[in-house]
C-alpha cells in the first residue's frame, strides 16, 4: 500500500520504494581521501524546458561513470523522468550511490537536480560536487580564458564541439575532459577527490566568490 514519507508534503511511495530510498540513505560515504584511480567519480549533464528550477523542469538527464579512470559502455544512465516521479529518481539514486558528482556550470546544474529529488522522493540531496567549470581553468592554466565555455575547453581538448548534442553526448564528453583533468591534476600533486575539492575552495577564496 502507497505511504506517504517523511512529511506531509511528501510523495506517495509504496513500501518497496521506501525500501530502497532507506537503502541508499544507509550507503556509506565515498572515501576522499583515496586515489583519482580508485574513486568512481559520476558525471551529469541534463536539458530542462527553462532556466528557472522552482518552475521548469528536467526533460532528460544523463549519466556516465568513471571508474578507475575508465568510462565503461555499461556504467551510464539516462532518464527522461517528468516530475515528480519517484521511480526514475530511486533507479538515478541507485546508479550513483553516493560516488561523487561532476558537472560543468553547477549553479545552473545543481539546484534543478536538487529541486527534482525533493519533489519526488522529498529528499534534501546532499553530495560532493565538483564543478569542471571551476576545475578546468584552474588546472589548465595555460589554456584557461575568462568565462571559458565548454565547447571551448572540448575544442582545447580536441574533442569538438559538436553542433548539436544530446546529454549523453555531453555526458560522455565532460567524462573525457574530467579523464584529462586528472591525469594533469596527477603531474600537480592533485591525487584525491579531497585534494580537488581544495582546489575549488582555494579558488572561490582568490576570486571572492562565496
Amino acid at each position: 500500500m502507497p505511504m506517504r514519507f517523511f512529511g506531509k508534503n511528501a510523495p506517495l511511495l509504496s513500501i518497496p520504494q521506501q525500501q530502497r530510498l532507506q537503502a541508499w540513505q544507509a550507503l556509506a560515504p565515498p572515501s576522499l581521501g583515496q586515489a583519482h584511480y580508485q574513486t568512481r567519480y559520476v558525471v551529469l549533464s541534463l536539458k530542462t524546458d527553462g532556466l528557472d528550477p522552482q518552475s521548469h523542469a528536467i526533460r532528460s538527464l544523463a549519466a556516465v561513470g568513471l571508474t578507475h579512470g575508465r568510462i565503461r559502455p555499461d556504467d551510464a544512465f539516462w532518464i527522461e523522468p517528468g516530475q515528480p516521479d519517484p521511480e526514475a529518481w530511486l533507479a538515478w539514486l541507485e546508479f550513483v550511490g553516493k560516488a561523487p558528482l561532476v558537472g560543468f556550470q553547477l549553479p545552473f546544474l545543481r539546484p534543478f537536480l536538487e529541486q527534482a529529488l525533493e519533489a519526488s522522493l522529498d529528499l534534501e540531496f546532499r553530495s560532493m560536487w565538483l564543478d569542471l567549470a571551476v576545475l578546468l581553468p584552474e588546472i589548465h592554466r595555460e589554456a584557461a580564458l575568462p568565462d571559458a565555455t565548454l565547447d571551448h575547453w572540448l575544442e582545447q581538448a580536441g574533442l569538438g564541439p559538436e553542433a548539436v548534442r544530446d546529454p549523453m553526448q555531453d555526458a560522455l564528453l565532460l567524462a573525457r575532459l574530467l579523464q584529462r583533468l586528472l591525469n594533469a591534476a596527477r603531474t600537480r600533486g592533485i591525487e584525491t577527490p579531497a585534494a580537488l575539492q581544495e582546489q575549488v575552495r582555494a579558488r572561490r577564496w582568490l576570486h571572492g566568490e562565496s
